[in-house]
């Protein structure tokens, strides 16, 4: 009978800790992101989680499989915001976490080929954000020495590419990272794939430091005056 009352007040015990243990546990989001289209783990996408107020309260980047874990400050009703520099935001629904809950989904992301007409105000026009310890990479490469290739400009044909990139800790496009999106012609596809290996940026920080961070851009070809320009679109 006592071997029986000591097994229950253990197993009681063991409750009450586990309890206490999993309310003193923050309240978290996490999962995995791929890409809606190609089925692929986005690597070095920045993730926020804003609070109900839309404020940022915390920031990360997905690893090479495309999983994050983001850690509330407080319960409270939060969403998750999925960043492109120059893209549009995508955002998650409205939803409250409770003591101790890890929240875990799968999060399939279709971007728009075209960069957004109205970039947050939290935005810079570099691209960094600067909120909550978190600050985007900035490009620091002259658009001008992108080469606007002589062919296309005997023609006088302007022209366009979206490409999509990851730029490492040390500020250098990662070459297995690079993906052409869209492109008006292939001699400003080829034009711009050239160049990315000498592309140069600030690389993001979070924390203060260093992290890899998955980039979007749109390069536009085109004649103004008797001179051809190259002009990124952030």
């Amino acid at each position: 009978m006592l071997l029986n009352v000591r097994r229950l007040l253990l197993a009681l015990t063991i409750s009450a800790l586990a309890r206490i243990s999993a309310h003193a546990q923050p309240p978290a989001e996490s999962g995995i992101v791929r890409d809606g289209k190609l089925g692929t783990p986005l690597g070095c996408l920045h993730v926020v989680l804003l609070d109900a107020e839309h404020r940022a309260v915390a920031h990360t980047v997905t690893d090479s499989a495309g999983t994050f874990v983001l850690v509330a400050p407080a319960v409270g009703v939060y969403r998750l915001g999925f960043d492109l520099v120059g893209w549009e935001r995508l955002e998650g629904p409205l939803d409250t976490l409770r003591d101790g809950e890890m929240r875990e989904r799968a999060y399939p992301l279709t971007f728009s080929d075209a960069p957004s007409t109205a970039i947050p105000a939290s935005v810079t026009q570099a691209g960094g954000r600067t909120d909550a310890g978190w600050n985007g990479a900035v490009a620091t490469t002259p658009d001008a020495d992108i080469r606007f290739p002589l062919s296309m400009r005997r023609s006088g044909k302007p022209g366009s590419v979206v490409a999509q990139y990851v730029v490492d800790v040390t500020g250098r496009v990662r070459a297995d990272s690079w993906r052409a999106v869209a492109s008006t012609d292939p001699e400003y596809l080829a034009a711009l794939r050239a160049h990315a290996p000498a592309m140069r940026y600030q690389p993001a920080r979070l924390d203060g430091n260093p992290v890899c961070q998955l980039l979007r851009n749109q390069v536009r070809f085109e004649w103004v005056g008797p001179m051809p320009t190259v002009t990124l679109s952030n």
